[in-house]
Formats: C-alpha cells, sequence, structure tokens
C-alpha cells in the first residue's frame, strides 16, 4: 500500500510537469520544491524502468513512453475526481466551491444578479467566477460549468442551449452627424469602425435580410478586445461598432446611440451553458445547471436571449 501511495504521488508529479511542461511551474501548483517535483518524477522513471521525459536546458518533451503513461494518469486522475463528484452527491445539503468561467462582458451583465440568486437560495455554495476573452479549458482548468457563444461545440462537454446573443451596429448622434446616414452594410466601408481583435475576421461582417446574407468590409484605426470599451469609444463618437444588443439596449433607449442599417440583422451567435460530459456531477453542480436554465426562462432574459 506504501508503495501504491508514493505511486500516485510520484504520477501526480509527472502529469503536472507533463501539462505545464516546467518543474518550475509544476512545483508552484502542487505546492512543494522543484528539486522535490524532480527527484518525484526521477523515482517514477526509475521504478518504470523507462524515461518519461527529454529534459533539456530549454525544454521538458515527453517521450513515447512518457506519452502513453500521460495517457493513463490522466484517466487515472480523472476517475479519482468523479468518485469524488459521486460521492458529494449523495450528501443532501448543497455545497462546496462552484467555479464558472465566462466572457468578461457577459459575466459583467448577467452573473452577478444570477449568481447572487443562487447563493441566496444556496447559502453555503461558494461559486469563483471567471470572466476573460480567453477560453478556458473546463476539465484541465478545473471549472465546474462555463457560458460561452459558439458554434463550434467540443465532444467531451455538454452543451445546454440557452438562447441566442443578437449583435447590433451603432453609432452616436454625432458620429452620424459627420458621416451622414448609414442604412447599408455597403456604406460601413466608408467610414471608421472599431474592430474586436478577439475575434477571427473581425474586419467582415455578416448581415442577413430576406434569407440572403450580404457581408460588410470594414475598416479603421481603433482594435478593441473589450465590448465596454468598445461600447465607451462609440459613445465619444469615434466610430461605428458591433455590440450585443444586451450592452448596448439602455443607450438605444435614450438615443445616446443610434442602430444602423435598419432592415439588416448581423447574424446572431447561440449561446450555451457547457460542462463536463461526466456521469456523476456534483449536487452543487446539478442544482446551479437547473437554476441557471430556469433564471435565464424569465421573460426579461428571454428578451436579451431570443
Amino acid at each position: 500500500m506504501k508503495t501504491m501511495l508514493g505511486r500516485f504521488d510520484q504520477s501526480l508529479a509527472f502529469v503536472t510537469v507533463a501539462e505545464l511542461g516546467s518543474f518550475t511551474r509544476a512545483a508552484e501548483k502542487l505546492g512543494c520544491s522543484k528539486a522535490h517535483a524532480s527527484e518525484q518524477v526521477a523515482e517514477l522513471e526509475r521504478a518504470l524502468g523507462v524515461q518519461l521525459l527529454h529534459r533539456t536546458t530549454r525544454r521538458l518533451t515527453l517521450t513515447e513512453a512518457g506519452r502513453l503513461y500521460l495517457e493513463y494518469c490522466r484517466q487515472l486522475r480523472e476517475v479519482l475526481l468523479e468518485a469524488e463528484r459521486a460521492v458529494s452527491a449523495t450528501t443532501s445539503e448543497v455545497g462546496g466551491r462552484l467555479r464558472i468561467t465566462a466572457p468578461t462582458s457577459f459575466g459583467e451583465i448577467f452573473l452577478p444578479e444570477l449568481v447572487l440568486a443562487f447563493q441566496g437560495a444556496y447559502p453555503n455554495v461558494e461559486v469563483e467566477i471567471d470572466l476573460s476573452v480567453l477560453r478556458r479549458d473546463l476539465v484541465a482548468d478545473g471549472y465546474d460549468v462555463a457560458l460561452r457563444t459558439t458554434r463550434a461545440l467540443e465532444e467531451h462537454l455538454v452543451a445546454r442551449p440557452l438562447g441566442v446573443v443578437r449583435e447590433v451596429v451603432v453609432a452616436s448622434p454625432a458620429f452620424l452627424a459627420a458621416h451622414g446616414p448609414l442604412d447599408t452594410p455597403s456604406a460601413l466601408a466608408r467610414v471608421p469602425c472599431i474592430l474586436n481583435p478577439h475575434f477571427r475576421d473581425d474586419a467582415l461582417w455578416l448581415f442577413e435580410r430576406d434569407g440572403r446574407t450580404e457581408t460588410a468590409t470594414v475598416g479603421g484605426r481603433l482594435r478593441i478586445n473589450l465590448y465596454s470599451a468598445i461600447r465607451r469609444a462609440a459613445l465619444a463618437g469615434a466610430g461605428v461598432v458591433r455590440l450585443p444588443l444586451f450592452q448596448v439596449r439602455e443607450d438605444l433607449e435614450s438615443g445616446a446611440l443610434v442602430r444602423l442599417c435598419p432592415g439588416y440583422e448581423l447574424v446572431a451567435m447561440p449561446l450555451y451553458l457547457l460542462y463536463p460530459s461526466r456521469r456523476h456531477l456534483p449536487l452543487r453542480t446539478r442544482v446551479f445547471i437547473d437554476f441557471l436554465l430556469r433564471w435565464f426562462e424569465a421573460p426579461e432574459r428571454r428578451a436579451l436571449l431570443t
């Protein structure tokens, strides 16, 4: 038993080093010294009688045996995590830490109210929210659920549709006064637009009208990868922008921004709730999934995600 427990610690050190590509970063994650992490992997290699890693002064690479062993280590880690979730789901008390990741601007608007309502119903759940323009790996990074706009679904994740995120093209009244009306997608090519480098092909805006599509190729001297900052630039009259309707609804109602290209719609993006495909989810995760699905069924939220 002692040997097996030692081997498990060594395997955990190996898989952490392999995934992070560094003994230093692995040691930080494991909470040990770099020398200890290195010795754990070396002992594992001696016990197995094979070399798992090629070590150079610049990088670490897996050997063929290392790649094979890494897959088995990941399976072992997943089985243990699943066992932990299964056990936690047997208790009637909903508690523990729930980790959520979502796009920055969407999360800013929707998640605080949602999470506070959820914790009001389940006060023993601790919630950690990650808001980022980066797409997190739910399994590798240890997140329970994600909210994501995407058309490319991953097979290892369960995807529950929540609606669609509709975008609109807008500009300030002052900008329109200086550049004239912009009633068609083709007219956007002659005025400065603010682009979002987070998206591939950010200069190609795809519109729909009467079942047909039309692409506008736009340009400008300013690129911003955060919706809230793009909105502020538009309010300041810096150019034409495309933003989610939920981001600018109040600005449109107040007249601070004006919707352009009447009769045209930007192609909407599906919104999903995503979580790892496992037989046993922690009770807190299952409860949160049900809570979130009901929360987004409210008419005022469906109006933003139709």
